[in-house]
């Protein structure tokens, strides 16, 4: 479930340790390992509301499309007939790119898409801050985050012809960043880091010395400061409510989801209820989720409810081997409860409103489990563990 892509980068100040041909040494591999799964689960996250992932990490939707070659490599010219289809599943398997290499390399664990932020009126907690468009044209994908004071712009694309640091095509990627503004309570414009992530995609038709690449460099936005901590602060917020939301949509909790995007109050007359579950194998100790799953093939789980309200977990016919699968997703059970508390107060808190779990390697190809705390498999390796209200 792995492959290999090329790695080029520009204008980093140092090269990110897990790059690094040797750890004490400042000097970039050639290529990295990317694991699908891993990949998989941000293009889920970044591409569905309250959709099964189909049908499972280990069977990425486009994984029917690579080739059996141990580098990323897409079968026939590309994916999709027209120009169009193929447009559009490049640009999506970009911005998967893009997530994935700035969370596995350089430790960025929240995103939030650019039109959920842009342009939108400042509300107090967030103290005046704003980001806007000052000039027509494509802007950033990402406003994204990796703790309370170290906020970036990213913008991702994809394509399948070459690309390189010096072409046209990179030129008009940098200048998207310049249409864009950030500023504080004060209307101070603000500076902020950002990473440009082009990933170029070699086929079956190109020859065997043309490869799947990674091109990243990190630009900055227009800026008379740079951004202060506590507007940081602030930004980060933004960015974990606009990220916990797709999840909580995608676990099913809608009165959560709705609440962190209009920065609303969930009454505690209103309980939150929830399934916790445990993984079967020990890759992550004692480690719960509150999630559930989806059903992908006809038959029953071996999951229901006994009539004294215990679960139980016993095939209902165990003579067959044809049971039904699913494939389960779920978010870290601390997790789960921070960002739940954060809906119910308005206070403007000044703190996270959740921590990023230990990162824990891949350990299982079917298995993807992300630093925001969200996993996910297939769900006959989670066991449920009871309810919860919060």
């Amino acid at each position: 479930m792995n492959r290999y892509i090329n790695i080029a980068l520009n204008k980093f100040e140092s090269v990110p340790v897990s790059l690094r041909l040797d750890p004490d040494q400042d000097i970039a591999a050639e290529k990295c390992l990317v694991d699908l799964a891993r990949l998989y689960h941000h293009y889920y996250l970044d591409s569905y509301g309250r959709r099964p992932p189909y049908p499972e990490p280990s069977q990425f939707e486009y994984l029917r499309f690579l080739a059996e070659t141990r580098d990323f490599r897409i079968l026939g010219g590309g994916i999709g007939d027209s120009t169009a289809k193929k447009r559009n599943a490049s640009t999506e398997l970009g911005q998967a790119f893009c997530r994935w290499f700035l969370s596995e390399h350089l430790n960025i664990t929240y995103f939030a898409h650019m039109d959920k932020v842009l342009d939108k009126d400042p509300v107090d907690e967030f103290e005046g801050f704003k980001v806007l468009r000052v000039e027509n044209g494509d802007a950033p994908d990402y406003l994204c985050a990796e703790n309370m004071y170290s906020v970036y712009l990213a913008e991702a694309k994809g394509r399948y012809k070459s690309i390189n640091f010096k072409n046209r095509e990179f030129e008009a990627w940098r200048k998207q960043f310049s249409r864009v503004e950030v500023r504080d309570k004060d209307n101070t414009l603000r500076s902020v880091k950002g990473y440009v992530v082009g990933t170029r995609f070699a086929t079956e038709e190109n020859s065997s010395s043309v490869n799947s690449g990674i091109f990243a460099e990190d630009p900055q936005s227009p800026g008379d400061l740079k951004l202060d901590d506590f507007t940081a602060s602030q930004v980060y917020r933004k960015i974990q409510k606009v990220h916990f939301a797709d999840i909580f949509e995608k676990l099913n909790q809608p009165l959560v989801a709705a609440a962190l995007i209009m920065n609303s109050v969930i009454s505690d007359q209103l309980r939150i209820q929830a399934v916790t579950w445990r993984l079967a194998l020990d890759s992550v100790g004692q480690m719960e989720f509150v999630g559930g799953y989806w059903k992908t093939s006809p038959g029953d789980l071996p999951f229901s409810l006994k009539q004294d309200g215990s679960i139980s977990t016993y095939p209902p016919d165990p003579f067959r081997l044809d049971h039904g699968r699913g494939v389960f997703i779920g978010l870290e059970r601390k997790v789960f409860e921070s960002v739940c508390r954060s809906v119910r107060t308005n206070e403007a808190e000044k703190r996270p409103i959740a921590q990023p779990i230990e990162d824990i390697p891949p350990f299982y190809s079917a298995i993807s489990l992300l630093r925001d705390g969200s996993i996910l498999g297939p769900a006959e390796f989670f066991i449920p563990t009871g309810f919860i209200e919060v």
